[in-house]
């Protein structure tokens, strides 16, 4: 184990059992319980009564519920190569596209974690979908053996800190049809539909089916946290629950606006948390996770993170400016447009500062899910039974491919071009957006052409912030995005 006499002095803010550990004692333990596709709007924590989340409410009453927390990219494996770095996707290379392979020169800090002595583990998924190989062409487990939780906490040495992933697989699609009403689910219990989705029956299903598998997330925390307080480590194991983006429906996983990034976090660390039971308002990405468990372990070497520990919002004491959050997307899924040899991407960079989102779509030209040749329409009576009929032969519809297949979905594709449903999900974006998202959480209403002074001020602080992590889009140099190869279209070895 590394010397932390030195490295844990900046955590002295958290009080006397943080100078116990600047004195040699057992770093914390971490339990981190991440979900697959889940918005920010879930159970009571966060002011949705009609999903049910009683686990993730008792962690939240018992440590902190963050209000401001994103993710920087809106697609499952850029967005985890982030967490795993400490790095914006931009800065991660070819990791920052969607089924990538990951760079073997990229170290992570569940790598640097083990290297350090921490015992590691994990169940379900760390990263993906892509190939991760080590130099030598080995396939790549970032250090997290698979091991069930209950038995991982049995076999560990009780004096040896741990680091847990646990990567749960809800509420990835696809669903069950009708899941939600089956459980006695009622679609006039949703208070409010999204301004970018039609509300309709369908949709508000679709969403009752969606609340079933967040819930079914909400158990997993409950039996992992159960068999944490059984195992006696409880008090000094730092458990995060988040999400890498949000629910898979049009508008939000995979693309540059705010219900897509903006995730549930709630952290509980009882030896740790200064004043539990409180929310925490200032902005933090997820990048801030890596920082954050090097630190808690004083463990240094790491490449450059960009991330900003958070030691101090568990301290109640906030120190680091964290004023704005960035965010942006490259290329995700590759079949969507042609006009590369795997796929052009949409790129887009944003910035949330203050109550104000802008993001700027560097190719507006571009369609932001996919060209509409491959998209479908149809009409809305026979979309339950096409769809339920493409379910069970395992073969979803794909139009739009930038946008997961759902029963919400093939409804806007039907509604045709010119309907401002359709237009807000597939339609072509201008090359700068500008949201209130005080007045406007469901970004629907671009300021870009009556805000001019806020646009300028928040575009020039993108500018500036891109340059300074050196990101090959803002430098002219973004066409690299769209010529790495992608494993959906030419699968290789040797990294």
């Amino acid at each position: 184990m590394p010397n932390r006499s030195l490295h844990w002095l900046p955590l002295l803010a958290l009080g006397l059992f943080q100078a116990a550990l600047s004195l040699g004692a057992t770093p914390p333990n971490v339990l981190f319980i991440i979900a697959d596709d889940a918005s920010q709007k879930l159970g009571k924590t966060y002011g949705c009564d009609w999903i049910q989340t009683p686990h993730i409410d008792r962690l939240a009453r018992e440590g902190l519920a963050f209000d401001n927390a994103y993710v920087p990219t809106s697609k499952c494996a850029p967005c985890r190569a982030a967490i795993l770095t400490g790095r914006n996707p931009w800065q991660n290379a070819e990791a920052g596209n969607h089924q990538a392979f990951f760079p073997s020169q990229l170290k992570t800090f569940s790598e640097a974690l083990a290297e350090a002595g921490v015992k590691t583990g994990k169940k379900g998924k760390v990263w993906g979908p892509g190939i991760a190989l080590t130099g030598s062409g080995e396939n790549r487990t970032f250090a997290l053996p698979n091991a069930e939780f209950a038995r991982f906490l049995k076999e560990r040495p009780k004096e040896q800190p741990f680091f847990y992933w646990f990567g749960s697989i809800n509420p990835h699609r696809p669903y069950k049809l009708n899941d939600g009403k089956a459980q006695g689910k009622k679609t006039t219990d949703i208070d409010r539909v999204p301004g970018y989705l039609p509300d309709t029956e369908l949709v508000r299903s679709d969403l009752l089916d969606y609340a079933t598998e967040v819930e079914a997330f909400d158990r997993e925390v409950g039996e992992l946290v159960a068999a944490l307080e059984a195992s006696g480590e409880a008090a000094n194991t730092l458990i995060i629950v988040t999400s890498d983006h949000g629910m898979p429906f049009p508008r939000v996983k995979g693309h540059t606006y705010d219900d897509a990034h903006r995730v549930p976090f709630v952290v509980r660390w009882p030896a740790g948390i200064a004043r539990p039971g409180t929310r925490v308002t200032e902005l933090v990405s997820l990048i801030d996770l890596a920082p954050t468990f090097l630190q808690l372990h004083g463990i240094t070497g790491l490449a450059p993170v960009t991330g900003k520990c958070l030691t101090d919002l568990f301290a109640g004491t906030p120190k680091e400016d964290r004023s704005f959050v960035l965010i942006g997307r490259e290329r995700n899924d590759v079949r969507a447009r042609p006009g590369a040899p795997h796929g052009l991407g949409y790129p887009a960079r944003g910035i949330r500062m203050g109550n104000l989102l802008y993001v700027r779509n560097f190719e507006p030209d571009r369609w932001p899910c996919g060209n509409p040749e491959l998209g479908i329409t149809d009409t809305e009576d026979s979309l339950w039974k096409r769809f339920e009929r493409a379910a069970q032969e395992g073969n979803p519809e794909r139009g739009f491919i930038d946008t997961d297949s759902s029963p919400t979905k093939t409804l806007v594709e039907s509604l045709g071009t010119g309907n401002p449903f359709w237009e807000q999900s597939f339609g072509k974006r201008p090359s700068q957006q500008l949201f209130d998202l005080e007045k406007d959480p469901d970004c629907v209403h671009n300021l870009a052409t009556t805000e001019g002074e806020a646009l300028a001020r928040l575009s020039s602080r993108l500018e500036t912030e891109l340059k300074r992590q050196e990101d090959p889009r803002i430098l002219g140099k973004g066409d690299i995005f769209d010529q790495y190869p992608s494993t959906a279209v030419a699968p290789r070895v040797g990294r």
